[in-house]
């Protein structure tokens, strides 16, 4: 199954495992995991970004919550734990959603590193952001395969929680995407605070490139110069808010590689 996706994920143009879509000045270690990468953040104990690809044929539900959360290994200054999270009154928000790592257990459970959560207010988490994360997997299954990044922005002086790390709470959220469309690409971008004051998510929608500005993040770097336009150019129309999502069911051949 490993090499499976490893085979996928160095077949996307101009991103390799060593090579992430996205570059900031932020300190951040890269953490790669198996179908997704982290750019760490020591000094607030959360992640700058995550970024995955997402394909339609990923989505089938062969496996059920892990619910393992846990403190990264992998992060070699230390990722926050579940014991600063205890009693503080925030969720442990992902940012890789558990409900796009339904094809198999390891992936699965990789998502329920602490290394991938932030404290989110449970409406936040619960809701709002909930429905971007069902409208993203809708639009990896009609879309046949995006490209995601997400991550909260992260400031100075922003209020933390912890009892052994100094975890950061971030008051808002973003998430970009890009799809392939004919010789070019289509991209969206969403900025969210966590008061959520409206249901609306096409009221939290910007371009990509405003949303760079704004997080001084540099999103998708294998596009070039004339493909670039979709990171400026924002069009509703070329995305589908109505669209509704079904997981595909476990292929035989999927629950057999997870065992």
């Amino acid at each position: 199954m490993f090499t499976i996706i490893l085979s996928f994920i160095l077949s996307l143009p101009g991103w390799t495992l060593s090579t992430p879509m996205a570059d900031s000045n932020a300190r951040g270690e890269i953490i790669k995991k198996t179908k997704y990468l982290i750019n760490y953040n020591e000094d607030h104990e959360v992640a700058n970004w995550v970024e995955y690809t997402l394909e339609k044929d990923f989505l089938q539900n062969c496996t059920s919550r892990t619910n393992n959360f846990r403190a990264d290994p992998q992060v070699s200054t230390g990722s926050s734990t579940p014991q600063d999270y205890k009693k503080s009154g925030y969720d442990r928000g992902h940012l890789v959603p558990a409900g796009d790592m339904k094809r198999n257990k390891q992936v699965m459970s990789e998502t329920f590193f602490m290394s991938n959560m932030t404290p989110q207010p449970a409406r936040f988490n619960q809701v709002t952001w909930n429905k971007l994360e069902g409208l993203t997997r809708a639009w990896a299954s009609k879309y046949e395969k995006i490209w995601i990044i997400t991550g909260p922005i992260l400031i100075d002086n922003l209020p933390t929680i912890g009892q052994g790390n100094r975890v950061s709470i971030p008051k808002e959220y973003f998430k970009v995407i890009l799809r392939k469309e004919g010789a070019g690409y289509k991209g969206i971008g969403f900025l969210i605070p966590t008061t959520v004051p409206h249901d609306n998510l096409e009221r939290y929608s910007l371009s990509i490139k405003e949303i760079e500005d704004y997080a001084q993040i540099n999103f998708f770097r294998f596009l070039n110069a004339r493909e670039e336009a979709a990171e400026e150019n924002l069009k509703l129309a070329d995305w589908d808010f109505r669209t509704s999502f079904e997981y595909l069911p476990c292929l035989a051949s999927e629950t057999l590689q997870q065992k």
